[in-house]
């Protein structure tokens, strides 16, 4: 008998060709011929087994190896194409495939004693199923055999391993790369190593917890991911794309991830469409550096060869720069419980090799704009003992446990949303038992406790300089707090032990007024946003008001233990960003400098008054390799005056602004009190006689100085040069950049719809009085 008689997909391949057309006709017919094909040879290459049930299929060959009993049910299918199904059974053993199940491509299924999968099951590539340990080759593993069963409808993902004894429940689904230790119930999520549950079927994921204390307060969750991109590595991986989809630190990302240890073919075959966002190439250095594990072994090595191994792969490195927008690279480690050559490790083994090989990696990244190295060391010593098991590796190439990779996603998070822009840039702190210990108002600045041989005074001034800390990678510090100003302003300036003077903090609010309404003035007279501000304060009364006044603001958790202070900021994520410029550093500075212009306007009086007496310059020149850096960092993190919001990286921003009839210019201010550096960007585009304004954008240190008209006399200007005759704006509106709508509503320009805006070139744009302009035109 034909096996394909009455096959339902040759009926619809026949009725297709008579309904359809030739086309549509002989495509479902040529994929009819191709079951036809799998249906001719599935009995050939599942003969070894007892029983094989109607419409069997097979896609490339299975390897059988039946000393006891294989069933196989109706409709299964068996795919082998780049990796064989494996099924062994010892004598006495036996292995039941129930009705429509699907077996995926390098999975072993092996029984001593009874393996039994249920109807419609799925199971993902490299699983193992077994009901013994450890099998291997055509012996099934030894040791007592336990029954393993899997329910109906239930999912394997790929990479999953079900250990003796294991019964899971019908409609279940195991998450990629996890280890199955224990029964599992119906219709529930599980993952992880070993595996637990994480929620019934059809719910929607819950946050995952951080295993570090004390924990940030996790912002709701966003409705769409931050950024797509692709997990590489060489090892199983899959389990960090679930982490990363779970926004602990405020980024919900998503992740494909790459076949396995496929890394040299996934980063030139380069990111699928859509996922270019960002790229974790995650290694073992025993593979990306062969020499490395002739000097862990005692074999020896030649420092140039290894050196060399770390420049090719750093090569690929960057060719995955050029593909993807954020390339992420952890440093390499190796099983803590791995002593190489004992004593003489750290000599001439393994440990001296792995330090030399991750200074080179580092080396080569920094001259790599989009490339951030993460330290995958500290990840493990956070993972503690479990960090790497050798167990999980043997049973399903598991490298790393949770905890790391709970880790690895935190950092991943932050590196992602840093580089978008998304950092924080401000902290608001508490005074009386936040930044020192005690109330000053009770017990004077004399009586706090700060340093000394105090265990708490210690932490205090660890927590300040933390906080001082912080000040040099750009973030700025701010105070409110319940007190008598004068009191408080006496302690910052008199404390023998105070870390943060007066002149560290840019601004405070130091009354008796509710904190919310001081944060939310506080944060608009620096001109940032609530989504840029951290506030700290140890009196969870007054968190829970600001943070359900102000949900922008984060607000986390704070230990009541003082000892854990500097270790609570220390886990923050939040100020994480992937390139530092001096404005940055000099941000604390710049602020300074801001309160003096604000003293002299009051004195003076009138804006325009005020504007005359600061002295303003403004320097425009190409956006080029000497600027691009700054320009790209500007492009991505600017939110408030920003017309368009478009993000590129510094390639992409160079690429554009060569284009014929395409200029961008870099924009720095400067004044009598002080050099801003470079804070904004304008770019246009004329095609046609008709120009439009593609990127304007502006730091929030400057707004409000007429600088905003100069940047638009700017762009008419060069749009002129370029050939235009009009000159258009239109604003891509955010939830962030009404500030830049409004000012364009009053720049003078023809408002033709809500947001759009036009010039007749021919006018001229008028460069404001108080400003003196210097304007390099074209690249030297």
């Amino acid at each position: 008998m034909d096996p394909a008689q009455g096959s339902p997909i040759v009926e619809k391949a026949r009725g297709a060709w008579s309904r359809r057309g030739s086309e549509t006709g002989l495509d479902l017919f040529g994929r009819a011929l191709q079951v036809l094909g799998e249906l001719a040879t599935a009995r050939f290459r599942l003969r070894a087994c007892d029983r094989v049930g109607r419409r069997a299929r097979t896609r490339a060959a299975p390897r059988v190896v039946n000393a006891g009993r294989i069933e196989i049910g109706d409709d299964v299918i068996l795919l082998s194409r780049w990796s064989p199904v494996e099924l062994v059974t010892a004598p006495g053993g036996r292995i039941e495939i129930g009705d429509g199940v699907h077996v995926n491509y390098g999975t072993l299924i092996s029984a001593r004693e009874r393996v039994r999968i249920g109807d419609r099951a799925q199971i993902g590539q490299y699983c193992i199923v077994a009901d013994t340990e450890g099998p291997a080759g055509d012996e099934v593993g030894p040791g007592e055999p336990r029954p393993v069963e899997i329910g109906a409808d239930a999912w394997l993902a790929g990479r999953v391993t079900v250990l003796p004894g294991v019964r899971i429940g019908a409609g279940s689904v195991v998450t990629a790369g996890s280890i199955v230790a224990e029964d599992v119930p119906p219709g529930v999520v599980v993952g992880g190593n070993p595996a637990r549950v994480l929620r019934r079927v059809g719910e929607d994921p819950e946050p995952l917890p951080v295993p570090s204390a004390p924990p940030a307060a996790a912002p709701a969750t966003p409705a769409m991911p931050l950024a797509r991109g692709v997990l590489v590595s060489d090892f199983t991986i899959d389990p960090l794309a679930r982490f990363l989809a779970s926004p602990v630190d405020g980024a919900s990302l998503e992740a494909d991830v790459a076949p396995f240890a496929q890394v040299t073919q996934t980063i030139l075959q380069g990111p699928a469409p859509g996922a270019d966002g960002f790229v974790v190439v995650w290694t073992r250095p025993e593979t990306a550096v062969p020499a490395f594990e002739r000097a862990r072994t005692g074999q020896g090595y030649v420092e140039a060869d290894l050196l060399a191994e770390v420049d090719a792969h750093c090569a690929l490195l960057e060719r995955a720069a050029a593909a993807w927008k954020l390339v992420l690279v952890p440093t390499w480690t190796t099983p803590p419980g791995r002593r190489g050559m004992g004593a003489l490790d750290a000599r001439q083994g393994g440990t001296r090799a792995l330090a030399l090989c991750n200074a080179r990696l580092l080396e080569r990244l920094a001259s790599l704009p989009n490339v951030v190295a993460l330290d995958a060391a500290r990840w493990a010593t956070v993972g503690g003992k479990g960090a790497q098991g050798a167990r999980a590796w043997f049973m399903g190439k598991v490298a790393f446990g949770d905890e790391v990779l709970v880790e690895a996603a935190r950092d991943v998070q932050a590196a992602v949303l840093g580089s978008r822009g998304g950092a924080r840039k401000l902290v608001v702190v508490d005074l009386d038992d936040t930044l020192w210990g005690g109330i000053v108002g009770d017990v004077g600045w004399q009586g706090l406790k700060l340093g000394g041989h105090d265990a708490a005074g210690e932490a205090f001034v660890a927590f300040q300089r933390r906080l001082k800390e912080l000040t040099r990678r750009g973030i700025v510090l701010a105070i409110v707090s319940k007190n008598e100003e004068a009191t408080a302003l006496e302690a910052i300036r008199s404390h023998p032990e105070m870390v943060l003077r007066e002149e560290d903090f840019v601004a405070w609010r130091i009354n008796w007024t509710d904190k919310a309404r001081n944060v939310a003035d506080l944060v608009a007279s620096l001109n940032l946003g609530l989504q840029s501000t951290v506030f700290i304060d140890d009196n969870p009364v007054e968190r829970a008001r600001v943070r359900e006044a102000l949900p922008e603001v984060l607000v986390p958790e704070w230990p009541e233990d003082k000892l854990l202070y500097p270790a609570a900021l220390d886990d923050l994520r939040c100020f994480d960003v992937t390139t530092l410029s001096a404005e940055d550093a000099e941000r604390t500075r710049l602020y300074a400098a801001e309160r003096q212009r604000e003293t002299a306007r009051a004195e003076v009086g009138s804006l325009d008054a005020w504007l005359a007496t600061l002295e303003i310059r403004v320097r425009a020149e190409p956006v080029g390799p000497a600027n691009v850096a700054r320009a790209a960092q500007l492009l991505n993190k600017t939110n408030q005056m920003n017309l368009t919001t478009r993000r590129l990286t510094e390639a992409e921003l160079l690429d554009w602004s060569g284009t014929p009839g395409q200029r961008a210019w870099a924009i720095s201010v400067s004044d009598r009190f002080g050099d801003a550096g470079l804070t904004g960007v304008v770019s246009v585009a004329v095609e046609g006689g008709k120009g439009r304004v593609v990127d304007y954008l502006l730091s929030c240190r400057v707004m409000g100085r007429r600088v905003e008209e100069t940047m638009v006399h700017l762009a008419v200007e060069g749009a002129m040069q370029l050939g235009a005759r009009e000159v258009e704006a239109v604003l891509v509106p955010t939830r962030k950049n009404k500030p830049c709508l409004d000012f364009w509503a009053r720049s003078g320009l023809d408002r033709t719809g809500p947001e759009s805006f036009r010039w007749d070139a021919a006018r001229g744009y008028p460069l404001p009085d108080c400003i003196r302009l210097e304007w390099r035109r074209e690249d030297a």
